[in-house]
């Protein structure tokens, strides 16, 4: 029995493209060399800005924390001089300049000559009155002569000792009492002194908020500058990118596909065609008068003549 030649079975390999439509390849390709271009002149590491980044403080400004220094450096003639009064009132120094207190001390403990002058000439004439009276009634030197003298001498010192030390006792008050509202008001001053040594720093702060503005706007221009510059620096780019993103897309393109259908050997499809006439002839002669052995027979030759094509 001689056996068919078959043929042996291959791998199949396929390679597909998938090309960008024609039309759109060059716009592709200059993208490619203006951005080589970009990367080999520098453009795509833009430079620095090389001006000056942070605005100087204006003369508003510096004005400002100057006066502050200065305030806190030297501090305020206003508080030295609360301070000092407050300090005199506390520790009593106040009172030995209390013109009333030291006028009262005064007249008790000296004696007045010109009052005493003023006495001895009042009481000289009362004197002279009585002994006068009493002369012409007989009466010169009685006892009544004596205790009217001495009534009359006593009167005229209450009178006029008594008088005028009231009258020098009110100026002395009226003396005091205008010192101690001249005490209530340098209190009243020292409390009002701080606010009013703090107006510095509230002159100082109102110059600074004016001078932030300044600054502020100062900065804005040179931030607008910057912005610009960065701008200009990414130009080519920036069109370049904007350029790219409008020639993007899918506009179509070729797809192209090779390969090898596989194939089995000759005699296998022969054998393989038999074997199913075969049992397709087996089952249709079965039932016939050619017989099953038979009917099986032509079947495969059926089978093997089909398995050639």
């Amino acid at each position: 029995m001689g056996g068919g030649k078959g043929g042996g079975g291959s791998s199949t390999t396929t390679v597909q493209k998938a090309d960008p439509w024609s039309g759109q390849q060059p716009y592709l390709q200059e993208i490619f060399k203006e951005a080589q271009k970009l990367y080999q002149n520098g453009g795509l590491a833009p430079d620095y800005y090389p001006g000056q980044t942070v605005a100087d403080q204006s003369q508003w400004t510096q004005d400002a924390l100057q006066m502050q220094a200065d305030r806190a450096q030297n501090g305020s003639a206003l508080i030295d001089n609360a301070s000092d009064a407050m300090n005199n009132i506390t520790t009593g120094g106040a009172l030995a300049n209390n013109q009333g207190l030291n006028t009262l001390n005064q007249l008790s403990q000296e004696d007045n000559p010109y009052v005493d002058e003023l006495y001895n000439r009042a009481n000289q004439q009362a004197q002279s009155a009585i002994n006068g009276n009493f002369s012409a009634a007989g009466r010169y030197g009685s006892g009544a002569h004596a205790a009217a003298s001495a009534d009359a001498a006593n009167n005229l010192a209450s009178q006029m000792y008594s008088s005028l030390w009231d009258k020098r006792a009110d100026a002395a008050a009226s003396a005091g009492q205008l010192y101690n509202t001249g005490i209530g008001q340098q209190v009243v001053a020292g409390q009002t002194g701080q606010s009013l040594a703090n107006q510095a720093y509230t002159d100082a702060a109102a110059l600074g908020q004016a001078g932030a503005a300044m600054d502020d706007y100062t900065q804005q221009k040179i931030n607008a500058d910057i912005d610009r510059y960065n701008y200009e620096q990414q130009q080519a780019l920036l069109a370049l990118q904007n350029y790219n993103n409008l020639i993007q897309g899918n506009y179509g393109g070729t797809t192209t596909s090779t390969g090898q259908q596989s194939s089995g050997s000759t005699l296998g499809n022969v054998l393989g065609g038999a074997l199913t006439g075969g049992s397709i002839g087996y089952g249709l002669a079965a039932g016939s008068t050619l017989g099953g052995p038979v009917g099986a027979g032509i079947g495969a030759l059926a089978g093997g003549l089909l398995g050639l094509f």
